[in-house]
């Protein structure tokens, strides 16, 4: 695809925040290593995109449970990787008919068949339940365990903080992104430092299921995005004849994207822009100004 390039200027009124994101718009993994644990042994799992802006995983059933343990599949942002670390996950799609653990990664190292160690924090929607477990060779105790008064099938948001030996884990239902409905807090010093990412595990009382969950808006940092009226510029990109702005923003907030090319006269070019909590929101613009003129971006909280 032949790419042009655009003389841009975007306007941000506070200090960039370092942060991994992926709302998964451009259909493909690009940046996630894939870990399809039981391929290795015959039971190779699949990734997809429905719609061309989700992330699906799929893991088939284990073709011996004693031996390679229960059906799982995930992917890490394997290039970066935490001490401190906030991080968030859409869950807006599962089989209902599997029970099965979907959830977070971090402080990962040595991902593969019996080798991975870190934390997880994990929702199983027909238990109704969530966990914060240590992870040796992909194997431990569950630390802690909290009630989740949620009908199944309701799409959820996971948060998982950890600061030193302080962790904190928060469940959101996807319409109300003000309050969780679940919170659960422990501490452990096992792990320090190590990569972040999402995974999808049939539950050890059905060993036998395989697995099915579609995740969406990824987000990973050091720390949590402090809440603010400020707009923070992300990042941006061309994709083609597209212009890709990133920028922080707040859930029941909106935002428009003006343009300008001389900094005095601005027209808006997007508009009712619902801003998010706690993550980032992307805008795409299509067929921007031609390459040889300058370009001025700007993105504006809508009253």
């Amino acid at each position: 695809m032949k790419t042009r390039l655009l003389p841009i200027i975007l306007v941000s009124q506070s200090p960039l925040l370092f942060a991994q994101t992926d709302n998964f718009d451009d259909g493909n993994s690009t940046g996630w290593t894939e870990v399809d644990v039981l391929a290795g042994v015959g039971a190779p799992g699949s990734f997809s995109f429905p719609s061309g802006n989700t992330y699906r995983m799929e893991g088939a059933t284990s073709p011996n449970q004693a031996t390679f343990g229960q059906s799982r599949i995930g992917a890490l942002q394997a290039d970066v990787t935490y001490t401190d670390f906030y991080q968030s996950i859409d869950i807006v799609d599962f089989d209902e008919s599997l029970d099965q653990n979907i959830g977070m990664l971090a402080r990962v190292k040595d991902p593969g068949l019996g080798t991975l160690d870190g934390y997880s924090f994990t929702y199983n929607p027909t238990d109704r339940r969530m966990f914060f477990t240590v992870i040796t060779n992909e194997a431990g105790p569950n630390l802690v365990d909290e009630e989740v008064l949620l009908d199944l099938g309701t799409p959820v948001r996971l948060v998982f903080q950890g600061t030193g030996d302080a962790f904190t884990c928060k469940i959101f239902d996807l319409s109300d992104l003000t309050t969780p409905v679940a919170t659960m807090e422990t501490t452990d010093s096992t792990w320090t430092t190590g990569a972040s990412g999402i995974f999808v595990a049939a539950d050890q009382n059905d060993p036998a299921n395989s697995t099915d969950c579609t995740f969406d808006n990824y987000f990973a940092a050091a720390e949590e995005p402090e809440p603010s009226t400020e707009i923070d510029i992300i990042g941006f990109e061309i994709d083609g004849d597209e212009l890709v702005i990133e920028f922080t923003s707040l859930a029941g907030e909106s935002y428009g994207i003006w343009n300008s090319s001389g900094l005095e006269n601005w027209q808006e070019v997007e508009d009712s822009i619902a801003g998010d909590l706690g993550t980032t929101t992307v805008v795409r613009i299509t067929n921007p100004e031609p390459a040889a003129k300058k370009q001025f971006f700007e993105v504006r909280k809508e009253q």
